[in-house]
C-alpha cells in the first residue's frame, strides 16, 4: 500500500476518465459544494439520496449504469473536524458492501483542502489490513480540478501519510518481531541512509549512567532487553534541539502486578506506541528537510513475568538521583522515561522535550477514545496543536501545572511513587494528570507530555480511518505543530 498522488483534472472530464470497474468519489468543500458540483448534483437519483447525520449523499451514474459516483456533501460544520471525520468515516463504512467488486477514484472539486486529503487517506485506511501493507483499494486514482491549491497547506502529505502508515505498522506489529532490538536496527539502518548520528546504549552502559529506572523494568525480559537508543541530527554548538522521547515498552504484561484480560493485556503490543510516534516523527520530519537540531530518544524493554522481574516494593535510585518506590509494576512506562528524560537533558540541552507515551489506561476513562490530553504544552504549541488538530480532523485537551497533581506522587518512603493518586475516590479521576507530573520531575526545562493511551487504539470501534488497533491519530497534528516549533 503506497501513498496516493494527486493529478489535475476537470469535473468535466470525469465522465470519460471514470473507468468501468470504478467507484467514483466526489469530494467537496464543507463549508458548501463547488458550483460545478452542483450542475451534477442536479443529475443525480433522488430515489438513491441517503443521509447520514449531517451528511447528504447524492448518487449517479456516468452514462452506462457500470459508472457510479458519490458526492457526501456536509450540509452543517458540527462542531470541530474530528466529527465531520467521524460523521464521514460513519457513511464510507457502507462502500465496502455498496461498491465491494469497484475500485477507487476520488475527485476534489475547488476549494477542497487537508481535511479532504485526510478523507482519502481515511477511505484508504479504513479497509485496510492490520499491518498496513494492504487495502481493498491499494490503488487509488486521486484528481483535483487544482492540485496545488489542495495541497497547499500540506506539501508533504504524501511523506507524511507514509510515515504515518508506518506508525500504525509499528504499532500492530507482533511484539516478539518488533523487540527492543529490532527498533534500533531501525533506527540505525535509518541513520546509516540520512547522515544522522545514532548510539544505543546496552545494559553495562545503562549500569554505567545510573539509569537503574529502565535497568529495572526490563530486568526479566530476554528477548526485549532494556536499551536506550538515540538518533540526532543537525546538531551544532550553537543551538539547543528539540527533543523527542518516546515510551517503548514492546509488550506489557503488567509485571508482577499482572494485567487482568480487563486490563487490555490482549492489546499490549501498543505499548510501544510513544516510541512508533517519535520515532516516525522524526524520520518523516528528516526526509521532508526538516533542518533544524533535534533529538530522538527512545528507551525501550519488555515488562515481563519472570523470576528476575522488577518487584513491588523496591525503592530504586533514578539516574536524575531521585529515589522511587515501585509501589505497582504496571506504572513502568513513567520509570523508563525518567531515566531517559535525565540522560537527554543532560547530554543534549533541549530547547524544549516533547514526550509521547501509552502512558496511563487513566486517560481512556478520562478522555474516552478522542479526545488526546497534551500535559504542560507553552501557549504557542497550543495554538500550533489546535490550528492542525482542525486541519487534520484530530481533538486534543490541555492541562497545565496544577499543584494537587504534583503532590500526588510524593511518599514518605521515598521521594517519589510510581502508584501516583490522588486523595480518596478522586484517584480514578485524575490518572494521567497525575503520571504527567511525575514526568515533570524529571525534565530541567520546557517540557510538554502528551498521553496517547486513549485515542492511538481503537477502543471504541469507530475512530474515523480506523478498523483494528492502531488509529494513526496525533501523528498528523503533531507533525505540523512540531514542525513549527
Amino acid at each position: 500500500m503506497k501513498p496516493f498522488t494527486i493529478d489535475k483534472l476537470s469535473i468535466g472530464n470525469l465522465s470519460t476518465t471514470v473507468a468501468a470497474d470504478e467507484i467514483c468519489v466526489i469530494l467537496s468543500p464543507v463549508s458548501a459544494p463547488s458550483s460545478s458540483l452542483d450542475e451534477l448534483i442536479r443529475k443525480a437519483y433522488s430515489s438513491l439520496q441517503r443521509k447520514s447525520h449531517y451528511l447528504t449523499v447524492h448518487t449517479g451514474f456516468f452514462g452506462a449504469s457500470d459508472r457510479p459516483w458519490v458526492a457526501p456533501v456536509f450540509t452543517k460544520n458540527g462542531r470541530n473536524a474530528l466529527e465531520r471525520r467521524w460523521v464521514f468515516h460513519d457513511w464510507a463504512k457502507s462502500l465496502q458492501t455498496m461498491f465491494a467488486n469497484k475500485k477507487l477514484c476520488v475527485f476534489m472539486t475547488d476549494g477542497c483542502t487537508t481535511e479532504d486529503i485526510v478523507r482519502v487517506e481515511d477511505l484508504i485506511t479504513l479497509f485496510a489490513g492490520p499491518l498496513f501493507t494492504s487495502s481493498k483499494w491499494n490503488e487509488v486514482r486521486v484528481f483535483a480540478s487544482d492540485p496545488d491549491a489542495v495541497s497547499k497547506e500540506d506539501r508533504h502529505y504524501k511523506l507524511r501519510f507514509e510515515h504515518q502508515l508506518e506508525f500504525r505498522r509499528w504499532v500492530n506489529e507482533n511484539p516478539d518481531s518488533l523487540t527492543s532490538i529490532e527498533i534500533g536496527d531501525r533506527l540505525r539502518d535509518f541513520a546509516n541512509s540520512n547522515d544522522c548520528t545514532f548510539k544505543t546504549l546496552e545494559e553495562s552502559a545503562l549500569q554505567d549512567e545510573g539509569m537503574n529506572l529502565l535497568l529495572a523494568v526490563g530486568q526479566g525480559a530476554k528477548k526485549s532487553p532494556p536499551r536506550l537508543h538515540i538518533l540526532s541530527k543537525n546538531l551544532n554548538a550553537k543551538s539547543s534541539p528539540i527533543a523527542l522521547v518516546g515510551k517503548g515498552i514492546t509488550f506489557d504484561t503488567g509485571g508482577i502486578n499482572l494485567k487482568p484480560h480487563e486490563s487490555f493485556v490482549n492489546c499490549m503490543k501498543n505499548d510501544m506506541g510513544g516510541a512508533a510516534l517519535t520515532a516516525q516523527l522524526f524520520m518523516g520530519l528528516i526526509r521532508s528537510g526538516y533542518d533544524k537540531p533535534i533529538v530522538l530518544a527512545i528507551p525501550a524493554c519488555e515488562n515481563a513475568i519472570d523470576s528476575r522481574s522488577m518487584k513491588p516494593g523496591v525503592i530504586l535510585k533514578s539516574r536524575k538521583g531521585k529515589s522511587v518506590i515501585v509501589e505497582h509494576t504496571d506504572a513502568e512506562g513513567r520509570l523508563i522515561l525518567a531515566d531517559a528524560m535525565s540522560y537527554v537533558w543532560d547530554k543534549f540541552s533541549p530547547s524544549h522535550m516533547y514526550t509521547a507515551a501509552t502512558l496511563t489506561t487513566a486517560s481512556l476513562r478520562q478522555f474516552t477514545n478522542f479526545f488526546t490530553p497534551v500535559h504542560f504544552a507553552s501557549e504557542k504549541f497550543k495554538t500550533d496543536v489546535s490550528a492542525a488538530s482542525e486541519k487534520y480532523g484530530e481533538a486534543f485537551t490541555f492541562w497545565d501545572d496544577f499543584l494537587p497533581f504534583l503532590n500526588g506522587n510524593k511518599i514518605n518512603a521515598a521521594d517519589l511513587t510510581n502508584m501516583g493518586r490522588m486523595p480518596s475516590h478522586a484517584s480514578m479521576g485524575g490518572g494521567s494528570n497525575v503520571a504527567a507530573h511525575f514526568l515533570r520531575e524529571f525534565a530541567d526545562g520546557p517540557y510538554t507530555h502528551i498521553d496517547i493511551f486513549n485515542s492511538i487504539w481503537n477502543w471504541s470501534g469507530d475512530y474515523p480511518g480506523a478498523h483494528y488497533g492502531c488509529t494513526g491519530a496525533v501523528f498528523n497534528t503533531m507533525w505540523q505543530a512540531i514542525a513549527h516549533q
